[in-house]
């Protein structure tokens, strides 16, 4: 998905691009857009996008690795000092921070989908719901909370994703924040979500929330069937999210060229443990995958600590570095990301620490074969 960060390199000055998604006439363009990775922060105006870039080598310091020849102590063993088995129950769903939800706009088509000043704690937010034409009310249905790459829109996400014919095909519910902008229409948070300005973090998590709440208010939810992925900054803001614990609340967890982050000194994102022991896909580029910041070494990093902390981990690991998986078109047709979504819909909530169906039964094919179990 034209994915995250986008960034110029070079001198000049930067003007943040359009969203060229919007514009339904537009063909998906799958190279990588122009990104800005992480710390350190230049207070200095960015760069102006000259359009599409190819992705920037790593600097030569960074040596390729071979993800195949990882030693075992690279992940660790998992910990079974007195390992509780986990919530086999999803919380209660949140209380809307207004009382009353709103009534919201849910529709199949990403054009139709948005709702606008969203209110949420002491923001309004824009998000876009998509709710496929099955959808009848007789049942509870999964939920997927997406999160866009930087420079990029909840209808970027919807379009590039192709999430009108994922939730129609497979029968859940799309939930598309956008990042959150000031007055001016600009973007509040450097890399679009508040994994490295934390302080905006608490605000992000409400959001989380409120959305959570109001679409259960509204819609038939199935609360072990919550799940969420993220792409680029927002996989880093998935991630982010997996270490509080609002991820109690989530079945399984994606992260696409994301992970735990870091840019040592300046800043770097930890690991912290929850009680839910959700399984997750962690997915990225190879040694290239580097914008900013190497998202090989932080996909590493979030895929170790999770094998540690006796998550069930599916990595799958491409060789195009920053840009959209090589993911081929399933051969009878359909969406094209149905291997991605799958693997969600077969991890419902309560699964047992470091379990999954796909121990005895084996990868689905619709999976890429660049995937792997960690083991």
């Amino acid at each position: 998905m034209a994915w995250l960060l986008a960034v110029g390199c070079g001198s000049g000055t930067v003007e943040v691009p359009e969203d060229a998604s919007a514009d339904t006439s537009t063909p998906v363009d799958t190279r990588l857009p122009e990104d800005r990775g992480p710390p350190p922060v230049d207070t200095s105006p960015p760069p102006v996008d000259s359009g599409v870039l190819e992705v920037p080598p790593p600097p030569e310091d960074v040596p390729p690795v071979d993800v195949t020849q990882d030693a075992p102590e690279d992940r660790g063993a998992p910990s079974t000092d007195a390992a509780p088995a986990g919530p086999r129950d999803p919380p209660p769903l949140p209380r809307y921070s207004h009382g009353m939800c709103p009534r919201l706009v849910g529709a199949p088509t990403s054009d139709a989908a948005v709702n606008m000043g969203f209110r949420t704690g002491s923001q309004r937010r824009n998000f876009r719901l998509v709710v496929p034409r099955s959808y009848d009310g007789t049942s509870d249905w999964p939920v997927l909370f997406a999160y866009h790459w930087l420079n990029a829109s909840s209808n970027s996400f919807v379009r590039t994703g192709e999430l009108e014919s994922a939730t129609e095909e497979m029968r859940f519910i799309a939930v598309v924040p956008d990042r959150l902008e000031n007055d001016r229409g600009d973007r509040t948070y450097l890399f679009d979500w508040p994994f490295v300005e934390t302080w905006g973090a608490e605000a992000e998590l409400t959001f989380f929330d409120d959305l959570l709440a109001c679409v259960g208010t509204q819609y038939r939810v199935d609360r072990r069937r919550v799940h969420a992925v993220g792409v680029s900054a927002g996989a880093l803001w998935v991630t982010y999210l997996s270490t509080t614990p609002r991820v109690n609340h989530l079945a399984s967890v994606e992260s696409l060229s994301g992970g735990l982050g870091e840019q040592p000194p300046v800043w770097s994102m930890e690991w912290r443990p929850q009680p839910n022991k959700f399984p997750a896909i962690v997915l990225w580029g190879g040694a290239s995958d580097w914008l900013g910041l190497s998202f090989d070494q932080a996909s590493r990093r979030y895929r170790d600590a999770l094998v540690r902390d006796r998550h069930f981990v599916v990595q799958c690991v491409h060789s195009m570095g920053h840009m959209v998986p090589p993911v081929d078109r399933p051969p009878e047709g359909g969406t094209r990301f149905r291997g991605l979504w799958q693997f969600l819909l077969d991890h419902p909530y309560g699964l047992a620490p470091g379990a999954s169906p796909y121990l005895t039964a084996g990868l689905p094919r619709s999976l890429p074969p660049w995937c792997s179990i960690v083991r």
